[in-house]
């Protein structure tokens, strides 16, 4: 780390200092008056009830041929329960799909001046659209509405009335800064989905989830870095088919869902209702979480991106790579072990105190710079660097400190601005004092791309990792104002590894497997407490609160909002570790961060998107963002955030995920090993087995703490050498199932009750879950164990499983917990039957392994079938010339291909692998592009249940699939 202060090593700024945290608590502006200290609404006694306001009539209903819409008009006296009541509001209700209904309310007058404070415009955020022809009769949907006592209406199913969402029994507020819908719903309710949340997958009916990015780590049951507005809820009916159903609300103010006993309150802090209510039926009518959550990607944020097919392999990152060199010796490390390494990222000590798209010249120089990224890339090897989303702002009184990517921001007046001063917003990150750009102009985005394609002349890299983009501010308001030149100026807290600042937390059961270093630990830990304890600190400002306000008429109290939302920060405040509410954008409504602050992630992740189409023309852009939005996944990827080495937290990254595949960003992964604490060879060997099936594959912890490269400790070594060459032999299955989500929004990961959805007792399981439709994952998740147990859905309704690795068959009972082995090195996967996996030979790289034999794996389900897909084409090209999809099919004791496309990969066949074959082969034949093939040196392995056919190369010399194969086999 380069300091940024003289006094850096002198003053401790202990009092806001978070241990082992990427993201420390800031220290908070005297400028900012504190508003009065209560506790957050929903806990406040004294807080208006807004159920007790008069609600609204409808009249002047006027119909269409797919829709209607009315007027809505107050019913009472002004309520001004935590804002200023509006009158007069408009209703549209629009049968947008056969299986979507859109249902608005926002003010009936709305000038130009303030039309974003209540209008998300589709520019930011996609609006869906009708299709044109879907009407209320073809619609399967079904909308009603009374005025009994006011104005309440209620979504249902057209062709058996389930009702799905229901006002009625509660009024509609609307105020300039606080709105509120509340349905009821049915005796406990399954309700799934409003990421980003660290909560269990299954939400419950006791959870507030509150929606306003925030750069605070992995509060568990807190606000995070996404804002998601979309559930899914599963209901089962005795004696009948499970039902599912979707609700979407886009809007993209602070927010938060009140779950609770019967019925879900939604409230805002401000924007329109603008809800979608998606039927989650497919095309035979039956209705699914998987068809709800395509529903939602399809027709209303977008499908997923489709992702380089080298981001699959498995990436290394740290916070405290100090040079060049280490970074060539961590390489080195992964090569020396057999660990495949696919990718190396850095952190924030790439660059000159912390400012973007620049080197250290001591530690990475731009000419070493490109020689060392060259040398990764000869080795079929990549490069991503990390871009923080604030830009310093130069001390203009210090020659030497002048700074072109914010000076060029500047003359184009592209920064969001002070609204006292007219001036940029100047916050507090990484390197001092800082602005950050309005995404609303276009010269933005011209702005930025130049900036991106500027460095990739001194750095060549491969893809872009954006931090702090909820945005994050270290301090209070623009507490830049003035002294800009004190720049550059230290965070205004401990940094990992500075003096007082050492982590020495430990996994749980670390007692147990380490008892030794676990007891030196503690008594560390105990002196550095002991020693901070006697350690003279600089005063800190108080903490700003945010508290409940009155509302005054005519005027909108932006950073202390009359209602309260359960923000994680301290005192609840909205300035706390953010540009403030009141920071002033540059469009014509002067739009502010208070409408805006949630899209901040997107919108950043949008222009990076868009700058590397220039940097790379033709080339899937690779990003990978932290804050997100929904609708984010057509331009990024997500990782999971600063979370900690505990074996908690990796257990919640699962619901983590599954939550992320619901909302359309399933190129998701949670820092292995974990982020801030100390990891363990159990925590970290468990956890990379974990990782290796989910999308997106990193190691990534922060510089306080002991290193946990994979070949670290033998152990951990041995394990992720098995599990990879499991991921690398699957990057084809796993490619697919992108191009499925890509195309049709199919989940990637998925939950046990999305595929089993009959089954009740699935309902909250998430300690195991499947890669796609056909490969099942029990990990370990708790410490110091050797065997896990796991459930095998289907069973007893004809689904049979095997295992990965043996194709042994699974012997259990009906929703029984299983009592599997897992020794350390191993992680236990099962294949299910019906499925045909085309595999590839592991290698080091996924170059390498594109290169390497192809196989089939085909596990036969209890009618003797099975089926499946592979998709292929050059790996990056946004729209490859050239693509190619197989499908596989085997019945009747016939496997054969079905090829659509060109694209040419040469690779042969080499094995075909059938589990759970009927008896002993007695016959073999195979055709090839209808010609015959002389199969008698062709090796056949009968075993237990299981037929191994190997010596295929010969037959597909040009490539596996050049021609459309048939197999038959014949057994006794």
């Amino acid at each position: 780390m380069a300091a940024t202060g003289a006094l850096f090593l002198a003053i401790l700024y202990a009092v806001n200092a978070q241990t082992g945290t990427e993201r420390p608590v800031p220290t908070l502006s005297p400028q900012i008056n504190a508003a009065p200290s209560l506790t957050p609404t929903i806990y406040d006694a004294q807080a208006p009830d807004p159920q007790k306001c008069p609600g609204y009539t409808a009249s002047n209903v006027h119909n269409s041929t797919d829709g209607f819409n009315a007027e809505l008009t107050i019913a009472g006296s002004h309520c001004q329960a935590f804002g200023n009541d509006i009158d007069d509001l408009l209703l549209e209700v629009q049968y947008q799909t056969q299986d979507r209904l859109n249902v608005k309310i926002y003010p009936r007058y709305i000038g130009d001046n303030n039309r974003t404070q209540y209008l998300l415009s589709s520019d930011i955020v996609t609006e869906p659209e009708g299709d044109g022809h879907t009407t209320e009769q073809t619609s399967r949907l079904k909308f009603e509405w009374t005025n009994d006592p006011t104005f309440q209406f209620r979504v249902l199913r057209a062709e058996t009335g389930e009702e799905l969402f229901s006002t009625y029994g509660h009024v509609i507020v609307y105020e300039d800064q606080f709105l509120e819908l509340a349905t009821d719903m049915v005796d406990g309710y399954n309700v799934y989905g409003l990421a980003e949340n660290i909560h269990d997958f299954h939400l419950g009916n006791n959870h507030t989830q509150t929606f306003y990015a925030v750069d605070a780590g992995n509060t568990v049951d807190g606000n995070v870095y996404g804002t998601f507005p979309f559930y899914q809820e599963t209901r089962y009916h005795e004696g009948k088919e499970t039902t599912s159903h979707g609700v979407y609300a886009r809007n993209a103010h602070g927010q938060e869902w009140l779950l609770r006993d019967g019925n879900i309150t939604y409230r805002t802090l401000g924007g329109s209702f603008d809800l979608y209510f998606l039927s989650g039926q497919d095309e035979s009518g039956s209705s699914s979480a998987l068809e709800t959550i395509r529903q939602f990607q399809v027709d209303c944020v977008g499908t997923p991106a489709m992702q380089q097919f080298w981001t699959f392999g498995f990436h290394q990152t740290r916070w405290g790579y100090e040079n060049i060199s280490v970074m060539r010796d961590i390489a080195k490390g992964y090569k020396d072990a057999n660990i495949p390494l696919e990718a190396l990222w850095n952190d924030i000590d790439i660059y000159d105190l912390y400012k973007d798209f620049t080197s250290d010249n001591n530690t990475f120089p731009a000419a070493g710079m490109q020689q060392w990224i060259s040398e990764l890339h000869q080795a079929n090897q990549y490069y991503v660097p990390i871009i923080d989303s604030n830009i310093y702002a130069p001390n203009l009184e210090n020659e030497s400190d002048a700074y072109g990517p914010w000076e060029r921001g500047a003359e184009l007046g592209i920064f969001i601005r002070d609204p006292t001063t007219g001036d940029p917003y100047y916050g507090n990150n990484w390197p001092g004092f800082s602005s950050w750009a309005d995404w609303l102009l276009p010269e933005s985005q011209d702005w930025w791309t130049n900036e991106i394609l500027s460095w990739f002349k001194d750095v060549p890299f491969d893809g872009i990792w954006i931090d702090l983009s909820e945005a994050s501010s270290f301090c209070v308001g623009s507490c830049g104002n003035g002294r800009l030149n004190e720049n550059p100026v230290h965070p205004p807290f401990l940094l990992p590894n500075d003096p007082g600042n050492a982590d020495f937390r430990y996994p749980e059961g670390f007692n147990i497997s380490n008892a030794t270093e676990a007891a030196s630990a503690s008594a560390a830990s105990a002196s550095q407490a002991s020693m901070l304890s006697t350690t003279t600190l600089i005063p800190v400002a108080t903490t700003t609160t945010q508290g409940r306000t009155e509302p005054t008429p005519g005027v909108r109290n932006l950073n202390f909002p009359p209602y309260v939302i359960n923000h994680v920060q301290a005192g609840h405040s909205l300035l706390k570790s953010a540009i403030a509410p009141n920071a002033t954008h540059n469009d014509p409504s002067n739009t502010t961060e208070y409408e805006l602050h949630n899209v901040y992630g997107l919108q950043i992740s949008n222009a990076t998107y868009h700058a590397l189409l220039s940097v790379f023309p033709g080339r899937r852009p690779f990003t990978v963002g932290r804050s997100t939005f929904a609708g984010s996944g057509r331009t990024t990827s997500h990782w999971g955030g600063d979370n900690t080495s505990t074996w908690g937290s990796m257990f919640l990254s699962i619901s983590q995920a599954l939550t992320f595949m619901m909302s359309g960003i399933p190129m998701f992964g949670a820092d292995t090993c974990g982020f801030a604490g100390n990891t363990d060879y159990d925590l970290c060997s468990r956890w990379m087995e974990l990782s290796a099936f989910f999308p997106f594959y990193r190691n990534h912890n922060v510089k306080a703490t002991i290193s946990q490269e994979a070949y670290i400790w033998s152990s951990v070594a041995e394990a992720s050498r098995r599990v990879m060459a499991v991921r690398y032999s699957l990057l084809n299955y796993m490619y697919t199932l992108f191009y499925h989500a890509h195309t049709k929004g199919d989940a990637v990961m998925r939950a046990l009750a999305w595929e089993f959805p009959q089954d009740r007792s699935l309902k909250g399981t998430y300690t195991q879950f499947l890669l796609g439709p056909s490969l099942l994952v029990t990990p370990v998740l708790i410490p110091n164990a050797k065997t896990v147990r796991g459930v095998f859905p289907g069973i007893g309704e004809g689904t049979r499983w095997y295992d990965w690795y043996t194709l042994k068959e699974v012997q259990a009972k009906p929703q029984e917990n299983v009592t599997l082995e897992a020794p350390l090195e191993h992680i236990n996967v099962h294949v299910r039957g019906g499925s045909i996996l085309p595999l590839q030979q592991p290698g080091y790289t996924t170059t390498e392994t594109r290169n390497g034999s192809y196989s089939l794996l085909v596990a036969l389900d209890s009618h003797q079938t099975a089926s499946g897909s592979l998709y292929l084409d050059d790996g990056y090209s946004l729209v490859p010339e050239q693509s190619k999809l197989v499908q596989f099919k085997y019945a009747d004791g016939v496997l054969s291909t079905h090829i659509n496309g060109t694209y040419k990969s040469s690779p042969p066949l080499a094995n075909v692998t059938l589990a759970g074959v009927p008896g002993h082969l007695t016959g073999l034949s195979l055709t090839i592009s209808g010609q015959p093939c002389e199969v008698g040196e062709v090796a056949v392995d009968p075993g237990d249940g299981v037929l191994r056919i190997s010596g295929l190369e010969e037959f597909t010399p040009e490539g596996a699939w050049e021609g459309e194969m048939v197999m038959k086999l014949s057994f006794d």
